[in-house]
């Protein structure tokens, strides 16, 4: 008996031992699944995004458009902030016989250079393999006069993840969460139409905005902290080391900071409704205030709330109608389009907080003329701008509401007469 027992007690240690090491061995495989599996899918949305950038600028994009596009791609899945990013913008052209450049260009757009792969990065090798890439058709045959003659945009992208098991501290392993995307496409020949409408979001600028300057000086000083409503903490106004202080719009350069009343008079900011057959609310704001917006909206919504207004459509739609013009869906510079009541402390600051949370380019209006008051008021389209707003304060009878964001370019892709 007693020898069954101890064999007995022997088994149980011996278990538990085996338990004690199958189960840390257990999570480590585990996790490294997951980390495998994080790490493919960060490469497709890297990958995703950059094809997406590349897109855009064959079809005549800017540089500033298409780091938009990178991070625009990549907003709700991936971190944006420069210090995990390092992205090169490709312009070139190739002479006539393929085999060589005739220009290129290789361009930092973003990032700081932190990136784990950002100095072992070699441009020459990219430069090759992208002439080699051009030169192969649908059948991975390569000849020369392929690549001949081609003018090309493309984007090269390094963005760094977090390990979970700490891979990256391990030298031998040190680029291991450090993925890389290059794309490449022809320029087709193909541009943006300027003339066609805009898409934006329901905030209108006056075209004589002044940046603002440093806090308690000036006539346009930063928000002292307490003043902000979001983000809490409020930004320093020192850590926009980009910005230049009392500038007007027409002169700004990116990371140029705004901040501006809401109203009627010159250098105000309004709340917009995308036609009149909306009402206008807080709560109906907030919803165009959402990304990615609704003011090419035209669907039917069956919603009773939401009147009449385009001369095209039988039910109420959400989008773009021009003030007093129901034939008028494509929103130009020239065209007048309504007030909003506009927002209050409590009411649609979700929307808002998202927008600063994810550092998302937004394109707004800028005005030159208003009629009206209140919800019955309108601004009239002079251009557009694209803009990243920072921080807010909404009115509950504390000082008006005001907006502050940040410049990035003025904006002639579309909307022009």
């Amino acid at each position: 008996m007693k020898r069954i027992r101890l064999f007995q007690t022997r088994s149980r240690g011996q278990a538990l031992v085996e338990a004690a090491l199958f189960f840390p061995i257990l999570l480590i495989l585990v996790a490294g699944l997951v980390e495998v599996s994080q790490l493919v899918v960060t490469q497709n949305r890297v990958t995703d995004a950059s094809r997406a950038a590349a897109r855009f600028g064959a079809q005549g994009g800017e540089d500033e458009g298409l780091i938009n596009t990178v991070m625009n791609t990549v907003t709700q899945t991936l971190q944006i902030d420069e210090s995990v990013w390092d992205i090169w913008i490709i312009r070139a052209t190739i002479n006539e016989q393929g085999t060589d450049y005739t220009d290129w260009s290789f361009t930092h757009s973003f990032g700081y250079s932190n990136t784990v792969k950002a100095a072992a990065m070699q441009e020459s090798a990219i430069k090759q393999n992208v002439l080699d890439s051009l030169r192969i058709d649908h059948n991975g045959a390569s000849s020369n006069s392929i690549a001949g003659d081609l003018e090309l945009v493309g984007v090269y992208a390094i963005h760094d993840v977090d390990s979970i098991l700490g891979l990256d501290n391990i030298p031998a392993l040190g680029g291991i969460n450090s993925v890389t995307e290059l794309n490449v496409m022809r320029i087709d020949g193909q541009q943006y139409e300027v003339t066609n409408g805009c898409s934006a979001f329901p905030i209108a600028l006056h075209t004589g905005v002044r940046s603002v300057t440093p806090p308690n000086e000036g006539a346009s000083p930063y928000p002292n902290s307490n003043d902000f409503d979001y983000p809490s903490p409020a930004p320093d106004y020192y850590s926009f080391y980009k910005h230049n202080p009392n500038v007007d719009l027409e002169q700004a350069q990116e990371g140029d900071l705004f901040r501006v009343f809401n109203g009627f008079g010159s250098g105000n900011f309004g709340w917009l409704k995308w036609n009149t057959g909306r009402t206008g609310s807080a709560v109906d704001l907030a919803k165009s205030l959402t990304w990615p917006g609704d003011s090419n909206d035209y669907m039917d919504h069956d919603n009773n709330n939401i009147k009449k207004a385009a001369d095209a459509y039988n039910y109420g739609v959400h989008g773009f109608v021009e003030y007093a013009d129901g034939t008028d869906t494509s929103l130009h510079v020239g065209d007048w389009v309504p007030a909003s009541t506009g927002l209050k402390g409590g009411q649609g600051d979700d929307a808002l907080n998202a927008l600063i949370d994810n550092k998302q380019a937004i394109r707004l209006i800028v005005w030159d003329e208003a009629a009206g008051t209140g919800s019955n008021g309108r601004y009239k389209t002079s251009g557009f701008a694209i803009f990243r707003l920072v921080g807010y304060h909404l009115s509950n009878g504390h000082g008006g509401s005001w907006i502050l964001a940040e410049f990035i370019r003025l904006d002639e892709s579309c909307g022009q007469p």
